[in-house]
């Protein structure tokens, strides 16, 4: 008897020490998640140029994250260079939408939880300019924040923030 109960001691601490290093283990393999935060895109609704983007942030890291912000945005071209002639807005500053201009109020993310925040903007083109199009995108969870690239999980697994000539993109608050 002492001996079958030894090796369910054995095996229940194997157990548990499978199970206490999986997620680290995954949490730091995932280079989107190297700074405890991963930031993805799944979907861009559009209707008559008005274009808005759901944006996520999974907190994949071991403490509690605390949002009470605006996300940072920056938006890059195909080459990656900033766009530095956009006006990043806090809400809409566009057109009225639910929840899109609630101010940020405090929220926990647990490890393996997930808030949500949106951008949206119109894709007018009144100039002879070419439009202006972001292909890649970096994010913070509030100022001072390092930034890290969004990824799109859609099924294009691409950005394409496509700015005509407003240069202009509103920002929701973390929710």
């Amino acid at each position: 008897m002492h001996e079958t109960w030894g090796k369910v001691l054995a095996a229940t601490a194997v157990l548990v020490g499978l199970v206490a290093s999986g997620p680290a283990v995954q949490a730091s393999e995932d280079p989107g998640c190297a700074a405890g935060v991963r930031f993805t895109s799944n979907s861009t609704e559009a209707a008559s140029g008005l274009r808005v983007m759901s944006v996520e942030v999974a907190n994949c890291g071991a403490e509690a994250l605390q949002l009470n912000a605006y996300p940072q945005v920056s938006l890059f071209d195909v080459d990656r260079r900033r766009l530095d002639v956009v006006a990043i807005l806090e809400g809409t500053g566009i057109t009225i939408l639910d929840g899109f201009n609630d101010p940020p109020q405090p929220i926990t993310v647990q490890p393996g939880e997930t808030a949500g925040s949106a951008f949206v903007w119109r894709n007018t083109n009144t100039s002879l300019e070419p439009s202006q199009v972001a292909k890649h995108v970096e994010l913070a969870t509030a100022p001072g924040a390092v930034q890290q690239p969004l990824i799109a999980v859609s099924p294009q697994r691409s950005i394409h923030i496509d700015l005509g000539s407003t240069g202009r993109m509103g920002v929701r608050a973390w929710y």
